[in-house]
C-alpha cells in the first residue's frame, strides 16, 4: 500500500508540475474566461485544487501531531478562506503555494510508516458532519479529488485551444 500512495504522491506533484508549466504560459484572460463548470474558471477551479490539498494537510494534521513533515508545514495554519480573494494576478504565489504543498505532500507520504497508513483521521466535512476515516482511504480519495479536477482543467483548456497534454501516470512515476 506505502508504495502505491507514495506514487501517487509523485504523480500529484509532477502531473501539478506540468499544468502549472503550461498555466503560466496561459494568458490571465483564458485562465479567468467562464467555462459554464461548476467551478467557473481555469483559475477558479486551480484555487479548488489548491484549497482542497490545505484542507487535507489541516484534517491529517492533528491525526499524526508527532509528524515531522507535518510539523514544519505552513499549510496547517495557511488561511484557505483567503483564496477566495486571491486574483489572477497573484497567480506566481498561487503556483508557489502548489509547488510547495505538493513537496511537503510527497514528503510526508513517503516518510510514513506502515503502521501509519491504518491511523483513523477524524475530521468535520463541509457539511459540519464529523467523518472518520483510517488514513490509506483518506489519502486515495485525496489524490483521486486531484485527478477529478485536473481533468476538467484539461478539458477547459481545450475548449479554450490551450493545448495540454500533461496528466500521463506512467511518466511520472
Amino acid at each position: 500500500m506505502k508504495e502505491v500512495l507514495v506514487a501517487l504522491a509523485k504523480y500529484k506533484q509532477g502531473v501539478d508540475e506540468s499544468l502549472l508549466g503550461i498555466l503560466e504560459k496561459t494568458g490571465e484572460d483564458k485562465l479567468t474566461a467562464p467555462m459554464g463548470t461548476f467551478f467557473p474558471t481555469v483559475y477558479d477551479q486551480l484555487k479548488h485544487l489548491f484549497g482542497a490539498d490545505v484542507n487535507y494537510f489541516k484534517r491529517i494534521g492533528p491525526a499524526l501531531p508527532k509528524n515531522a513533515t507535518l510539523a514544519k508545514s505552513r499549510f496547517l495554519a495557511y488561511d484557505a478562506a483567503a483564496l477566495k480573494t486571491l486574483g489572477v494576478s497573484q497567480r506566481a504565489q498561487l503556483f508557489a503555494d502548489m509547488r510547495e504543498i505538493d513537496r511537503d505532500a510527497y514528503a510526508f507520504v513517503s516518510g510514513l510508516g506502515v503502521e501509519d497508513f491504518s491511523t483513523p483521521v477524524t475530521y468535520k466535512n463541509y457539511q459540519g458532519q464529523t467523518e472518520t476515516h483510517e488514513l490509506w482511504k483518506l489519502l486515495l480519495h485525496w489524490f483521486n479529488h486531484g485527478v477529478h479536477h485536473r481533468g476538467t482543467i484539461s478539458g477547459q483548456l481545450d475548449m479554450l485551444g490551450v493545448e495540454n497534454d500533461y496528466s500521463g501516470l506512467l511518466q511520472k512515476i
